[in-house]
């Protein structure tokens, strides 16, 4: 019995120590940090496919609008609470050169596509299943929203949690003046 409680320290501090590791040579925190910090940065190239099939969503295609991106899960409390904020976004900015896209991330299709009907998702939908996608912008958490300017910079702020909508307005509003 003894040996097996000294295995299972070890593989447990093995693993805390690999977390370490990864967390000490992959720390830069990607996009949400230096944008946490006050730059603008170029967006990382993203292309994910739509949840729902087509030609694949390709950030670069996107220049010349603004573009909301917002991470998210179906599992995730706080995006409930803020699909209403979302929703109401994408209503009040369509055809305003404002683009809002939902990057569902780490969750399963079925998921996604019952969240959406349930909460009447009314923006499009990308899928980030590994949720690579995620973890090159820094993502630490959901929900999380970038706000992509019309020449394709990451501008602050960046929100890691439910977004308001005042600051997502202000933001946005911020985007198509730069």
């Amino acid at each position: 019995m003894r040996i097996v409680r000294v295995l299972a320290v070890a593989v447990v501090l093995a693993l805390l120590g690999l977390l370490v590791w990864d967390m000490a040579h992959h720390g830069s925190g990607g996009v949400a940090a230096k944008v946490d910090k006050g730059q603008t940065v170029t967006a990382p190239a993203l292309k994910l496919p739509w949840l729902d099939g087509g030609q694949p969503f390709d950030l670069a295609a996107y220049r010349g609008k603004v573009v909301v991106l917002n991470f998210w899960a179906s599992w995730c409390v706080d995006c409930k609470l803020e699909t209403k904020t979302l929703h109401a976004a994408a209503a009040h900015w369509q055809g305003k050169d404002v683009v809002l896209v939902g990057v569902d991330s780490t969750d399963l299709k079925s998921a996604a596509r019952g969240y959406m009907a349930r909460y009447a998702v009314n923006y499009p939908i990308v899928h980030d299943d590994d949720g690579s996608a995620g973890r090159s912008w820094g993502v630490t958490g959901f929900p999380e929203t970038f706000i992509i300017d019309k020449v394709g910079k990451v501008i602050p702020p960046h929100v890691n949690g439910p977004i308001p909508a005042a600051t997502l307005n202000a933001a946005i509003t911020r985007a198509l003046r730069s």
